[in-house]
């Protein structure tokens, strides 16, 4: 990504600031309470931040873009919030049925929830993008739940389809030994 610093003073008086130096390496760090509504701009940005570094075209930028917003819905439901598949399930049956989900709306607001963040850090070379996406809550054995996934290959099955998206879409994708943080990498050579 190459930018350059400069100071310009404006017909009208006011300064103008850009950059325009080689930028090889950026770094972001983020802490999102637990509103499902801070994810999607969060995905846009970083996405847009990819595409800066040249990591990504259209098409695997919305990949990428699939795989972060998977992860870090997993860290909200199943990480934070503490909500199994099945709970999920009968949440999206509340809302067609009344329009609202118990479990989804007043979850949040209640102890230990709603004291739990999600932390993304990013780093961006030109070379990768790097995403650790960590949630607060107990994690889960992913060494269990990962083959079942990859093996089934199914986006339709109750669970697991997060998970799918995530391998299926980044060049890397490991796990901590807890099963709270997740680091998915995209590579250029690999784009």
């Amino acid at each position: 990504m190459t930018h350059q610093f400069r100071v310009e003073q404006n017909g009208d008086g006011t300064i103008s600031y850009a950059w325009d130096e080689t930028l090889n390496r950026m770094e972001l760090r983020f802490a999102l309470e637990n509103n499902p509504s801070l994810i999607r701009p969060l995905v846009t940005y970083l996405c847009e931040r990819a595409s800066a570094f040249g990591l990504c075209e259209a098409t695997l930028e919305k990949h990428v873009g699939i795989a972060l917003e998977e992860a870090l819905l997993n860290a909200l439901y199943h990480g934070n919030l503490e909500l199994s598949s099945t709970d999920l399930c009968q949440a999206g049956d509340e809302l067609l049925a009344s329009g609202e989900a118990a479990s989804i709306v007043h979850r949040p607001q209640m102890a230990p929830y709603r004291d739990r963040q999600i932390h993304v850090h990013a780093t961006l070379t030109n070379e990768e993008a790097e995403f650790v996406i960590r949630d607060e809550g107990p994690g889960f054995d992913y060494a269990v739940c990962t083959p079942l996934v990859i093996d089934d290959g199914e986006l339709n099955r109750p669970s697991g389809r997060g998970l799918l998206l995530m391998y299926s879409f980044m060049d890397e994708v490991r796990f901590n030994t807890r099963g709270n943080e997740v680091t998915m990498l995209i590579r250029r050579d690999a784009a």
